[in-house]
This record gives C-alpha cells, structure tokens and sequence, in this order.
C-alpha cells in the first residue's frame, strides 16, 4: 500500500513581508524589495506581520483546526548562500494551528462513492492536518556558468528572503498520487477563498513536498509505517501523481530485491519521469531548533479570534455542493468553484438569467466561457476570467441565457451571440441577435411545417433508413433543417415536426 503525506508552503498575501516592512510581491528586479533585517544586517529586529497572523488565524478555522492562544517562534539553523541569517524563523515548538481536516472534492479512488439523483458522484477523502505555522521564505540563488557574462558563481536575489510563509503539514493519510493532488488542489482553492494566498504555483506562491512510503497488508494491519522519502518542490499537480507514483514503484522494486529504503530528499524531473537523490534526511537535531530570542511569544485575544471567525467566506466544498444541488455537472461545479472569481461569476449570471435554469447556467459559464478563456490565455492555471472583456460580463451572460430559457433563442444562437460578447460587441442583445443570427429563434409553426416538409422531400434516402429502424438518422434531418434556418429552428420542435 502506498502511504502519503503533504507539506505545502504557501505565500500569504500581504502587503509586506512577515517580519519587516519591505513590500512583499512577484516578480520585480533582483534586491530591490530588501529591508535591513531581510539582509540580517546587524543591530536589525523582527517586528511582526499583524496581517499575517491574521491570515494564519483564518486558514486554521477553515480547515477546523484548534488556533492556539498561545504560540512562539524559534530558529531552525542551516547555511546556505539565499539564507543571510544562516536560519529560518518558524514555529517547530508551538504552531499557531493544530490539528484540522480538509475534505477533498472528486477523488478517484474515493472511500465513499454515492450516487444523487442518478449521476456518479466520485467520493469525499478527508485528510487529517497535523499543525498549520507561520515561518519566513529564503531568497533565491541562481548558479551563473562560464558562459554567461558574470563569473562563474552564485548570484542572490534576497526579494523573496522574508516574506511570509503558512506551512500545512497533512497526517499521511492519502494512498495515491490522485489524492494527495486533490489533498493539494482543495487546500489551493480554499486558500484562494480566504484570501490567504493566491496560490499560483507557476510563480513559486504554492510550494509542495510530498512523503511517500510503501507497506504490506501485514504492516497495515499493525498499524506500522515504512521508511519514507521526501519529494521537494513539486510545481503542479500532475507532477505531484507522477513523482508518486515512480516514487512507489521504486520503493516495491528495491524491497522486492531485499534492499531497504534508505530516509532521503529527493527531486522530481519531469523529463525523465523519475526521482534523483538531493541529500540523505536531516533529523531534528541537526537543524538545532532554538528559541527566537527577538520575539516574545504570540498572545492573541479570543475576541479576535471569534471576529475573525464571525466574518469567513463562504468555502469552495460549500460552494460546489451548492452547485451540485442545482443540478450543475460536477466537471462543471468543479471548474467554476476554481477562483473565487469565477464562483463570483455563476452567481451574478443566475441572478439575472430570468427563468433559465442554475444547472444550465453553470454547465455554460464551465464550457462555453471559461473553456474560451483558457484556450485564448494559453494555460488554466491562472484566473481564467481576468481578461474577460466588459461586453461578456456575468449580468449580459445571465440575460442571454434567459432568453434561451423563453424560447427566443437556440442554444446554437446563444453561442453564437456569445462569441460576439466576447469579441468586446457592446451593443444591446436584441441588436447583436438580429445581426449575427438574423432575428429571434422561430416562432411560426407553419414556416418550420414548409420547411421539415421539403427536407423530407428532398432527403428520400435518409428518410426511408429513418423508417426502416436507423433512429439515429433524426440528427442529419434535424441538422439540414437548422442549416436552412441559419440556427433559428428550435431542434426540440424541428424533431417534432420531422
């Protein structure tokens, strides 16, 4: 059995970094958001992140963890040339979060599959959450080569050095790579709700490391763990069910040849598909976690806490079940409750789609828009609806679909309507319908009557198969006469009338 835990970083979104006043963003030229106490100039002191707390406080709520009155700093000691301090302030001792849960939406190997109203519901998996602590990022260095104009060397950029970190550790309690993917893409979009994090990992906001470790039935039963491998600094969820499941494999491969796995960090190439050694695992003691003399322990008033709590979001599991009431595919209760911006979206549509149904709303805005907008940004990793122009905006969505709804319009017309929203058309709807479909969606019985009768004149072949049994030939006759009513024909009423 293959046994998974996580451990994701995440870059909280503050304004500046967790321990001084330096700004905390993406991107920028090398060094120039660097205060003082970043570089571990002398004579420097920590002054904490209110903001930050306060974010630490909101995810521990979130995940139904237990957020502790009381918390402390420490130093956990390594050199490395992105490291100025020559260690990492963290809370080993006394995080601000114990324990919690986070329940995973859509997992392949669920443990508690169902079935609603007809439709295949893959299950829930809850995860169990070890402790949620607040700690500072390092900078980054670059190895520069002969080649390149500077010497030959390592080049610091300390921008990142700082700023403010969560790190969430699960309990091992995922059997795949699927899960711990799902484990990693809940705590993603639930991040994102709470606006702790934007959580892109394409640009290093989102962090994970998995552990993996195998086990026979036997070792199940007593409750024992094998010997685990950490993978560092997986950047995508495909890359996180992949470097499982080598990583598995490997381990069954070299217990199977009476070897044994040795405790070690390892990296995951995603050319090759496989894991390589980084170095053999550090144990506690060499990190030589002290106490942060420059900072008292974290107090925080139970009054603030529940304030905080008082004024939560609502969360994406609550959204998409929401969503699934409705009658919304999960694909698409999945895709919309991505960002909250998209969720934002769905709702202000529904708000004004008239008698038009939230299902089909959703499965639209999860097909029709956001797929577009993927395809025109070139990747679904960021905020598909950023770039979205104002001409398609969630209210004149909501209106086109309530036409549909009312009979005025076909499916086959509303895309097509919508593809001019999204070409930045500002007109009215009733404009932009006369124009690209040529009026409303039929009305008059006795026009589609002349119509289906002369395609069923002039398709006698089709028409007498048709008869003889091939039922599915209904589509071909149903589609010319869509085609000679340029999409106007409403296809319910067309197959009647065939």
């Amino acid at each position: 059995e293959t046994v998974v835990g996580v451990e994701i970083h995440a870059r909280l979104a503050t304004r500046s970094k967790l321990f001084s006043g330096a700004a905390s963003a993406y991107g920028g030229d090398a060094n120039a958001r660097v205060a003082p106490f970043d570089a571990a100039l002398p004579g420097t002191l920590p002054v904490l992140n209110a903001g930050a707390v306060a974010r630490a406080i909101k995810l521990g709520i979130a995940l139904e963890g237990t957020v502790q009155l009381k918390s402390s700093f420490d130093r956990k000691h390594y050199y490395y040339a992105d490291l100025p301090h020559g260690y990492q302030i963290t809370q080993q001792r006394e995080p601000i979060v114990r324990g919690g849960i986070v329940r995973c939406v859509g997992v392949e190997n669920a443990r508690e599959g169902d079935r609603d109203g007809g439709r295949t519901r893959r299950g829930w998996l809850t995860v169990g959450i070890e402790r949620v602590q607040m700690e500072t990022d390092t900078g980054k260095s670059q190895t520069v080569g002969a080649e390149a104009e500077a010497a030959q060397g390592t080049l610091v950029d300390l921008n990142r050095a700082g700023q403010a970190l969560v790190e969430i550790v699960s309990e091992p309690d995922m059997r795949s790579g699927e899960d711990a993917a799902a484990c990693v893409e809940a705590l993603q979009r639930m991040l994102r709700y709470l606006h702790v994090s934007d959580a892109n990992m394409e640009e290093g906001s989102l962090r994970c490391d998995v552990n993996v470790s195998v086990r026979t039935a036997e070792e199940r039963e007593r409750g024992v763990f094998g010997e685990r491998v950490e993978i560092k600094n997986l950047n995508s969820l495909r890359s996180i069910v992949r470097a499982v499941k080598y990583e598995a494999k490997r381990h069954v491969d070299v217990l199977t040849a009476g070897g044994r796995i040795e405790r070690e960090t390892r990296a995951f190439d995603t050319n090759t598909g496989k894991t390589t050694v980084l170095r053999t695992k550090e144990n506690l003691l060499d990190y030589r976690f002290t106490p942060e003399p420059d900072l008292p322990p974290l107090v925080l008033n139970p009054a603030d806490v529940e304030a905080i709590a008082n004024r939560m979001p609502e969360l994406p599991n609550a959204a998409f079940e929401r969503l699934m009431e409705s009658g919304a595919s999960e694909s698409a209760a999945s895709t919309i409750i991505a960002f909250p911006s998209t969720l934002k979206y769905y709702d202000t549509a529904v708000d004004s789609c008239g008698a038009a149904k939230a299902s089909d709303v959703a499965n639209f805005i999860a097909n029709e828009i956001i797929g577009a907008a993927r395809k025109d940004a070139g990747a679904s990793h960021k905020e598909p609806l950023s770039s979205l122009p104002r001409a398609a905006s969630a209210r004149r969505v909501g209106e086109l679909l309530g036409k549909v709804a009312n009979g005025d319009l076909s499916g086959r017309m509303a895309k097509q309507v919508l593809e001019a929203l999204m070409n930045s058309d500002e007109r009215a709807l009733a404009e932009i319908v006369e124009d690209v479909c040529g009026g409303g969606q039929m009305s008059s019985d006795d026009q589609l009557q002349d119509i289906c009768r002369a395609v069923v004149d002039e398709m006698p072949k089709e028409v007498e198969l048709f008869r003889g049994g091939k039922s599915k030939l209904m589509g071909a006759l149903v589609g010319e006469v869509m085609k000679r009513t340029n999409g106007r024909a409403n296809p319910k009423d067309a197959s009647k009338m065939l």
